[in-house]
C-alpha cells in the first residue's frame, strides 16, 4: 500500500503515474499524520508492518528478501 503525503492529491497522483504504481493501493495522506505514526519523514521509504505487530523501515526500493519475506505465508 502507497501511502503519499504532505502534498495536495494532485502532487500525489502525478508521482504514482511518473513512478507506475497505479497497480498499488494508495491511502492520502495530505496532513502527513500517518506518515508520522510510521516514522516515514520523507519519500522513497518503505514500512513493512509485520503480522506479529514487528516494524522495519528503509529507504529506496525494498530489497528482495524483503519483498519475498513480506509474500511469504507465516
Amino acid at each position: 500500500m502507497g501511502v503519499p503525503g504532505g502534498d495536495s492529491q494532485d502532487s500525489y497522483r502525478r508521482f504514482v503515474a511518473k513512478h507506475q504504481l497505479g497497480d498499488v493501493p494508495q491511502v492520502a495522506n495530505e496532513d502527513g499524520e500517518l506518515w508520522g505514526q510510521l516514522g516515514v519523514s520523507y519519500q522513497p521509504r518503505w514500512v513493512l508492518v509485520r503480522a506479529d505487530g514487528s516494524i522495519e523501515r528503509g529507504g529506496g526500493t525494498p530489497p528482495p528478501d524483503i519483498v519475498q519475506d513480506a509474500l511469504t505465508p507465516a
